[in-house]
């Protein structure tokens, strides 16, 4: 489990600068929203045995302590404005964990036989509390990019980003055969964070930069998946939980019933592409480490690459860089 404390890199900045020195080798997969970063650099991580930061559930995490206070950072008159303290004060004091466990939703159940990669899910508690899940409800998507503008946010959340990369080293993605290297002799001890300014910002001197990029449409059609995944995961989890407690036959319809429904809420492939563009707008131009393409990133558009290729493309890219020989052309 990976613990932020970023009230003591604040007071202590020679730990966050050690952090940055010990690194061995970094992954840095930045992209506009829904573009593939966060599963494909939970597969990376977990083909080459390097542990794994999720960037953007910290700012989501940022958000959501916003919507719990009523505070929006971005709403603030003037950057460093009482509203951007009260935020900025709340993270830092916050304990952010982040959790690595093997897939076993029902993205991971599908995939199950298939030959297909199947991605390790992440587990994100909030001061102890599991919020995985609340962190990606349509109220946070809405408001993290106004949040994330905050130049006061992005600070702290910059501290947090290092420590937890340095220690993510020492605490290598399973892989798998459950080994500290991958199948083919990959040493552990590197990190693969994604985000949006990763190459950019949080490590600029990072071994690898990727830049996933896909069309609006692609990325919207993948998000709904997304939804529709979790709408079925919840739809399984309100079933068991009648069956357990033995609940009677209409117990268990009214929940099926209800997770079903749940998916009404959820806006349509059209909708979600035009807040994607907007999304994009907000980080592009926003004051802060806008979203842009490093001058020395790979850029990969993956609008129509299946998910194993730009995994394996990224893969065989790091283990040349690390001087170790390509696995994957044949594929």
């Amino acid at each position: 489990m990976l613990c932020s404390r970023v009230g003591y890199l604040c007071r202590a900045p020679t730990v966050a600068a050690r952090c940055l020195q010990a690194r061995s080798f970094t992954i840095a997969i930045d992209g506009p929203a829904a573009s593939g970063k966060s599963s494909t650099a939970r597969a990376v991580a977990q083909q080459l045995g390097f542990g794994y930061i999720d960037s953007g559930s910290i700012y989501r995490c940022a958000t959501l302590l916003a919507l719990r206070k009523n505070i929006y950072a971005a709403d603030a008159s003037a950057e460093g404005d009482e509203q951007s303290q009260k935020l900025v004060d709340l993270i830092s004091r916050a304990n952010i964990d982040i959790n690595i466990k093997p897939g076993s939703g029902w993205s991971a159940q599908s995939a199950a036989g298939t030959g297909r990669l199947v991605v390790p899910d992440v587990q994100v508690l909030l001061d102890g509390e599991d919020v995985s899940r609340e962190i990606r409800a349509p109220e946070i998507n809405r408001l993290v990019a106004k949040v994330a503008s905050d130049g006061g946010v992005r600070d702290a959340v910059l501290h947090t980003q290092r420590y937890l990369a340095y220690a993510a080293e020492t605490r290598p993605a399973s892989t798998p055969e459950g080994r500290g290297t991958d199948s083919s002799g990959t040493p552990g001890g590197g990190v693969v964070m994604d985000g949006r300014d990763i190459g950019t910002t949080v490590f600029p001197k990072a071994e690898l930069k990727i830049y996933l990029d896909a069309s609006a449409m692609a990325r919207a059609i993948r998000r709904w998946d997304e939804m529709n995944s979790h709408m079925k995961e919840t739809q399984a989890a309100a079933a068991a939980a009648a069956q357990k407690s033995n609940a009677d036959r209409d117990a268990v319809k009214k929940d099926g019933d209800q997770a079903s429904h749940a998916s009404v809420s959820y806006p349509s492939v059209e909708d979600i592409a035009r807040e994607l563009e907007q999304r994009d707008y907000a980080d592009i131009n926003r004051k802060h480490s806008p979203l842009r393409i490093a001058s020395d990133a790979v850029v990969i558009d993956n609008t129509n690459m299946t998910f194993e290729h730009q995994v394996y493309s990224i893969v065989d890219l790091a283990r040349e860089r690390m001087g170790l020989p390509r696995r994957y052309d044949e594929l």
